[in-house]
């Protein structure tokens, strides 16, 4: 799993030149290299609406959007609100409950401390990627699932299922594709009576005439 958490897109976003190449050097170190550093909130949204993050790192203290700001339009947004947050703060620990406890009401799933320890930083990044890589996935399946669900036209005949307009296609083949399920293959009891009992039967008297 660990390649495929390094391929997902990390959002930095923080008003402190140093921070952003801190974060950023001791991500590349271990491994994550797909990441776009923004300066503030405005910035973010912006490139947002290009390209919707995997995961964001967050800073609380920002002028003009400060994180507040961006986790409220976070959660008004269907397609942003399910991504996860990890605020960035700079306070010790003791005097940011409160600003903590409004960023976790607020949506943000988890926190890190300036300044930065690199092995409780990458612990928190790992954490949330492989929480998010699952709910992707899930949500990969509930989609297949859903496609299931609908009216599926299917040939009479042949049992092939309609594609589209002019494709049939064989519907183990079909479901295969639209989901998980994997096929493994038996013959029936009224099958093997009707058609490969009397095949046996047949291949037998052949043998011995």
């Amino acid at each position: 799993m660990d390649k495929q958490l390094e391929n997902m897109l990390i959002y930095i976003v923080d008003d402190d030149p140093i921070n952003l190449r801190l974060i950023k050097a001791i991500l590349n170190q271990n491994g994550f290299y797909n990441l776009t550093l923004l300066n503030n909130g405005n910035e973010l949204l912006a490139s947002m609406e290009k390209n919707k993050p995997d995961i964001l790192l967050l800073d609380i203290m920002m002028p003009e959007l400060s994180g507040y700001d961006i986790l409220e339009i976070l959660k008004q947004r269907n397609v942003w609100k399910h991504i996860p947050v990890i605020v960035i703060t700079a306070l010790p620990l003791a005097d940011e409950m409160k600003p903590l406890k409004k960023s976790f009401n607020l949506g943000a799933m988890d926190y890190i401390s300036k300044p930065f320890n690199h092995i409780e930083l990458m612990l928190r990044v790992k954490s949330a990627l492989k929480l998010e890589w699952q709910r992707q996935q899930l949500e990969d399946s509930l989609d297949r699932i859903r496609n299931l669900e609908k009216m599926i036209s299917i040939c009479s005949y042949c049992k092939k299922v309609r594609v589209d307009n002019t494709q049939w296609q064989d519907l183990e083949v079909y479901i295969s594709e639209h989901s998980d399920t994997q096929f493994s293959h038996s013959i029936c009891p009224s099958c093997y009576e009707n058609v490969v009992k009397p095949e046996m039967e047949e291949d037998e008297k052949e043998t011995k005439s």
